[in-house]
């Protein structure tokens, strides 16, 4: 995986240069700069918060929704407006399609995976295109609950697509957090999407780790996490599904490192609870999971435990 990615990598960095020495739209060195007047009000979200960083040449705007938190991030440049996922339905979507309205420029939609919660908002956005990674959008193309809310084709992307005003380029990491987890990146602007690849300070989905059969989707997630952290460590922004986003990104990779090794040590028994023993329930790993990071919103937390989508539903296969 790191050998092949190097090489979309390095091909992108020159397709990045020339875009740059062409256009001169590189924020850190960019002579032009846009007026993107006043940001629609924040009080339009009354769900949860909005946070706007403006830049010379491109605005993000992540909308953060209080519950779990579910976070989408709109990328506005002079002409356009992309919003990357869309959070659940049908609660959020009312607030999101008004938010971007209010910014009135063209858009399209990117979808990092699978999930509900990041394309529950579909059918706000029938009028838009919609892109994800290749094996994504062929994912969401089949899957009877997404179509049914935005019955036109998502259009898949293997290497780079020009969307609105910038390049994006689209990669994924497989048997992670879920079967296909896509990532994006823009390397002028030095930004990325990773989706529910990264975390920022919630407790991450464990639901689909399943460590007694086949390969080990925690040993694949921390390893695709080490592939974006070689190589998007010096990234000026990474945004992520839940929770907003930060500049730090080294750091915040590291932070989901820590976290999914310590959960591992303790669904796998290899690691001992705080108070000496050894996990043999999801209670119990939630619980010292709790312990060893208090701080974090709930995210994905109580997913893994019985009954959390159905009555009757078994909870994660961890034991």
């Amino acid at each position: 995986m790191m050998k092949s990615f190097k090489l979309k990598f390095m091909a992108i960095i020159v397709l990045a240069i020339t875009i740059v020495s062409c256009n001169n739209d590189d924020d850190s060195n960019a002579q032009k700069t846009v007026d993107f007047g006043t940001a629609p009000s924040s009080s339009m979200i009354t769900l949860g918060t909005v946070d706007v960083i403006t830049e010379n040449t491109v605005r993000y705007h992540t909308l953060n929704f209080d519950t779990a938190p579910y976070t989408v991030t709109i990328v506005e440049t002079e002409n356009t407006v992309v919003l990357v996922d869309l959070g659940p339905a049908p609660v959020f979507a009312d607030e999101l399609k008004a938010y971007v309205d209010a910014i009135n420029k063209p858009g399209a939609v990117i979808i990092t995976h699978n999930h509900g919660d990041h394309y529950g908002g579909a059918g706000n956005f029938a009028d838009l295109d919609f892109y994800a990674e290749s094996t994504v959008a062929a994912q969401l193309n089949s899957t009877a609950d997404f179509t049914s809310l935005h019955p036109n084709a998502v259009i898949g992307v293997s290497d780079f697509q020009e969307i609105g005003d910038l390049t994006y380029v689209f990669d994924k990491v497989s048997n992670a957090e879920t079967g296909e987890n896509g990532y994006v990146y823009n390397a002028a602007h030095k930004v990325l999407f990773a989706g529910d690849l990264i975390y920022n300070l919630s407790h991450p989905y464990l639901r689909e780790y399943t460590p007694n059969s086949g390969a080990d989707e925690i040993d694949n997630w921390i390893a695709g996490l080490n592939v974006l952290k070689a190589n998007f460590a010096d990234y000026n922004h990474i945004f992520v599904g839940h929770n907003g986003s930060r500049a730090d990104v080294e750091t915040s990779i590291d932070e989901n490192i820590d976290y999914l090794q310590n959960a591992q040590g303790l669904i796998k028994g290899t690691q001992t609870t705080t108070g000496g023993g050894t996990a043999t329930t999801n209670q119990e790993i939630i619980d010292e999971l709790e312990v060893l990071y208090p701080n974090y919103l709930d995210g994905g937390l109580y997913l893994s435990l019985p009954d959390a989508f159905f009555p009757g539903d078994t909870g994660a296969d961890w034991f």
